[in-house]
């Protein structure tokens, strides 16, 4: 009985361990997706000012225009794209949904904290301009 028990201990022993090794690299991964995302933002507000860069209906950053953006700007959303379909599918798994929903939900967010003036790319494909704070 006693083996068994050690036995049970060892394996409750190692789930804990990797449980808390799979939440601390997540951490670490999520604290730096963050601070990506923030060393992008003032160049990406810049060009949401500016009217080159919008919000799609389901999370991503696109151009208003097509070939408006030069070949560093374009990087920058493609970078910013990319780290946020690491985000969403990170939380995805957490919080056992989809990607796709979870991207949906920031895109509401970003329309909702969005400033006037900036663009937003509906379900329909238009483009509609944030009329209100």
């Amino acid at each position: 009985m006693r083996a068994g028990w050690h036995k049970a201990a060892s394996i409750f022993i190692l789930a804990a361990i990797v449980v808390t090794a799979g939440a601390t690299a997540w951490a670490d991964k999520k604290a730096d997706l963050q601070e990506k995302f923030k060393k992008r933002l003032a160049d990406i507000t810049e060009l949401k000012r500016d009217g080159k860069l919008g919000e799609t209906f389901d999370g991503w950053l696109e151009a208003v225009k097509k070939d408006t953006l030069d070949e560093k700007q374009q990087k920058l959303v493609d970078e910013e794209n990319a780290d946020r379909k690491e985000l969403y599918q990170l939380i995805a798994d957490e919080e056992k949904t989809t990607a796709d929903l979870v991207g949906q939900r920031n895109a509401n967010r970003n329309y909702k904290n969005g400033k006037k003036g900036e663009w937003f790319k509906l379900k329909s494909g238009d483009w509609k301009q944030k009329e209100k704070d």
